[in-house]
């Protein structure tokens, strides 16, 4: 059996196959004796600013209560489910995710899928926001290698109309240099069969240092994002986040150009020992600031706060953490902290 699903020799056996063999085997010894590191994910390209230091992943409003589930922790397991109620913005009043991580395959496969309630006139088809008049059914498959990192995401996928319907994410950022990584996000969608589907490419810098990192990157529909990051203290950390829009209307093409639309952001993170505090302004005269307090080891609250200077109006958010897991995966995850094991950066 072995015999006929092996390749025919006269495709290995031959000058040619030998010489692309002995070309990828020394790019391959070249590039591993460079030591390049990981440079993580095109999501996460900017995450010490936006999702570390800025609220844009944290405010929220009305009342909020998360219970995690940890089964294991390698390969990592872990399902979480969300409960809000009053909030403002696009939090459903349900969300259910798992998560699943083999840190042997650098492998990560992520599965959730969204309960909203309906909302009039809501069509934002945005893969981070797919709208509140429907369910959302997103499923993420990473591949995390020494100097790169692979990714690609299904959102609401099917078949039922006869065809491939859907949104399809690839993404790839590669290390060139130690300091230095560049990569690309392909977005493929198809609302329904009877709509033409639509692709865009974005492109992704980034640049770390010491104690400072920045990152850039360019979208194909003329958005154009930078952030920069920088570790104050052993504490201390702040963050700059600029976001500038080029789009095109009929008031702009008569005067000769595209409008430009740009905002804004600035902040600061406050570890304190049991405690965590962010706070942010940005150039739309929002003043906001996040405080999350661990109450014991699986509890914690968090306090969110937000006003709006343009609008005249204010935010105010309440939520409860709690993350169960047995004391055998307790001592687990102390083990594996003190063997100096990283994760994989999901």
């Amino acid at each position: 059996m072995a015999e006929y699903l092996a390749s025919p020799s006269y495709l290995t056996d031959n000058s040619v196959a030998a010489v692309i063999k002995d070309a990828y085997t020394s790019f391959s010894e070249r590039r591993a004796a460079l030591g390049l590191p990981n440079p993580g994910t095109v999501d996460n390209i900017a995450r010490e600013v936006q999702k570390e230091v800025l609220l844009s992943n944290f405010m929220f409003s009305g009342l909020r209560a998360d219970l995690t589930k940890v089964f294991g922790m390698s390969p990592l397991f872990r399902v979480s489910h969300a409960f809000s109620m009053g909030s403002s913005g696009n939090l459903p009043p349900y969300a259910f995710s798992a998560m699943y991580g083999s840190p042997k395959r650098r492998r990560t496969r992520r599965c959730r899928q969204l309960s909203l309630e309906p909302k009039a006139g809501h069509e934002d088809q945005h893969p981070d926001h797919a709208g509140a008049s429907q369910g959302l059914m997103q499923i993420d498959n990473d591949y995390t290698g020494d100097d790169f990192s692979a990714s690609i995401k299904a959102f609401n996928p099917s078949f039922l109309d006869g065809g491939l319907t859907g949104i399809f994410v690839g993404s790839y950022l590669q290390s060139v240099t130690p300091s230095l990584a560049l990569g690309f996000e392909a977005i493929w969608q198809r609302q329904a069969m009877n709509t033409r589907p639509e692709t865009a490419i974005s492109y992704s810098a980034r640049y770390k240092a010491n104690d400072w990192i920045a990152s850039a990157q360019l979208q194909a529909q003329g958005v154009f994002t930078a952030s920069y990051w920088k570790k104050l203290s052993e504490r201390v950390e702040a963050g700059v986040d600029m976001n500038l829009q080029f789009a095109p209307n009929a008031a702009a093409a008569m005067m000769g150009g595209p409008s430009r639309d740009g905002t804004t952001a600035i902040g600061a993170k406050y570890d304190f020992r049991a405690s965590t505090f962010r706070a942010q302004v940005d150039s739309a005269g929002k003043v906001s600031c996040l405080l999350e307090k661990r109450i014991a080891m699986p509890i914690s609250l968090t306090f969110a706060g937000e006003i709006d200077q343009a609008k005249q109006s204010a935010k105010l958010g309440l939520a409860v953490s709690l993350e169960i897991a047995g004391e055998e995966l307790m001592e687990q995850q102390e083990k594996i902290e003190a063997q100096g094991m990283v994760p994989p950066p999901f």
